[in-house]
């Protein structure tokens, strides 16, 4: 079976299908298709996951018809954000090649720009709608990272019937720290939480915009670590004005995934002041390591995230930061600390990657009948 991925900035949601897609044997067949930067370029890994690499123009549906011509793919798995990839595409192959779309995002529920690193003209939200509705209407599948997202698009959009699946950012095995070190609590009997993953590099109020929130934890005398995805001079500058707010540097998965045991928690809580409604879709990649670096996560009443967090008893959900320190220092802290350290290996790609092998062919024999 020969997959075409096709995203605009590769992703780890994608270097993760690939670890479990290849972890089932030689049977499947990766490619992809890119505009920015690829695996190894963005990440420092991933790339020899694939059997070939494409660099896309612009000018989307020229390329992806020539990509298509040389590996005549059996399906094509089309990532977002954007929608643009998908919409080329079914306006190239729809009944000719099967195409998933995977929806990250759900672009019209957002009052911010996506950022993956690439710089884009602004959409209109007309367009935005416009595109969000042929590639979730037309596509042949839809896979979605949470639950939330699913709902809406049923809500919003026609799927008669369409073929979906739930695939949550869920952890690789081969990053789950074995072992632990020594909390920082230890040695001086303070709080340490920490965060991982992207920030937002200005004051944009976007979901990614935590800076407030960081100034808020400090001021209970909680310590908050910081390791971005991406360098970021603004919490960098926070972090030299404040004690309490640490700024490390980024660190490749794996040393992050160990370094990230000394902490006494996660924070996975988003800023809604401008995207309230998209919050409520994620379920980040950094909720489920956390849970594999054994740190119960906090974060606030998003829907997705607090359905997860309370579901498997693996967290704590926060209406505010109000008396958050009381909060992280109840009874009740230390039995989902617990449920945390049982869970650790629950929530694995290669635990549930059968479910995409599976999707896959349900959709080709769909496709065939």
């Amino acid at each position: 079976m020969k997959i075409l991925f096709l995203q605009e900035q590769p992703c780890i949601r994608a270097l993760k299908y690939a670890l479990g897609l290849r972890s089932l044997g030689n049977a499947i067949k990766l490619i992809f298709g890119y505009n920015g930067s690829t695996l190894d370029d963005y990440y420092g890994h991933g790339d020899d996951l694939f059997d070939e690499w494409f660099k896309i123009s612009d000018n989307f549906e020229r390329d992806i018809e020539s990509i298509a011509q040389q590996v005549q793919p059996d399906l094509i798995h089309c990532h977002n954000a954007p929608d643009s990839l998908t919409v080329a595409c079914l306006r190239l192959f729809k009944g000719v090649i099967p195409i998933v779309h995977d929806i990250h995002d759900l672009l019209s529920l957002r009052k911010t720009p996506y950022d993956d690193g690439l710089e884009r003209e602004r959409l209109s939200s007309d367009l935005i709608r416009r595109e969000e509705r042929a590639a979730i209407e037309g596509s042949d599948g839809l896979i979605a990272v949470s639950e939330a997202i699913l709902e809406i698009a049923t809500l919003n959009y026609s799927l008669d019937q369409k073929e979906s699946l739930v695939f949550p950012n869920y952890v690789v095995k081969d990053m789950i720290p074995p072992t632990f070190k020594e909390k920082l609590t230890c040695s001086d009997g303070m709080i340490h939480l920490v965060y991982e993953g992207h920030l937002d590099s200005r004051r944009s109020g976007g979901h990614y915009d935590l800076f407030q929130i960081f100034e808020e934890i400090a001021k209970q005398s909680i310590h908050i670590h910081i390791y971005p995805s991406r360098e970021n001079e603004l919490y960098e500058d926070l972090a030299e004005k404040n004690g309490f707010i640490h700024y490390h540097r980024h660190l490749p998965p794996q040393e992050l995934m160990k370094e990230i045991t000394k902490y006494d928690f996660g924070w996975s809580g988003f800023n809604v002041q401008k995207n309230r409604t998209h919050a409520d879709t994620v379920l980040a990649n950094k909720t489920f390591e956390y849970i594999a670096a054994g740190l119960p996560v906090i974060s606030f009443p998003h829907r997705s995230q607090k359905r997860f967090i309370e579901r498997h008893g693996v967290g704590i959900v926060v209406d505010s930061l109000d008396d958050l320190a009381a909060k992280l220092t109840s009874t009740e802290t230390k039995n989902i600390k617990d449920q945390v350290l049982k869970s650790r290996y629950s929530f694995t790609v290669e635990n549930q990657i059968n479910t995409i092998s599976m999707f896959y062919q349900k959709i080709l024999d769909s496709f065939a009948s």
